[in-house]
């Protein structure tokens, strides 16, 4: 009976948390940020709590940096992307093939039926 109690608080405040948690930075925001002067470890603080990622072409890269933004925020904007994608390949891996929340079947490539090439 403890345990229901303690996940549904769990539940409660996880739901609470959610809520509380600040919209992402546009990109238009963090030149802002940086056209105001704030330095490149506050702006990366910024992001790092608002939790931004952003989906950044080169051509939006190269733009950010002739907005002004520096390069030790670019390097965090793109690092960030690709933990991004690296963590959302692996969570598909994970629970698509390697036996997460589905069972423990692993893809073991294309299967040969008889009599069909």
């Amino acid at each position: 009976m403890r345990t229901l109690a303690f996940l549904a608080l769990c539940l409660l405040l996880s739901g609470c948390a959610a809520l509380d948690a600040p919209p992402p930075l546009s990109g238009a925001e963090i030149v802002e940020l940086a056209r105001a002067g704030r330095t490149a470890p506050e702006i990366i603080a910024e992001l790092q709590r608002t939790g931004t990622v952003l989906a950044l072409g080169a051509s939006d890269i190269v733009a950010l940096h002739e907005a002004g933004v520096p390069e030790e925020v670019l390097d965090y904007l793109q690092t960030v992307q690709i933990d991004a994608l690296l963590w959302q390949e692996r969570s598909r891996w994970w629970y698509g093939y390697g036996g997460g929340a589905f069972g423990g079947w692993t893809y073991t490539g294309p299967r040969r039926v008889r009599g069909k090439r």
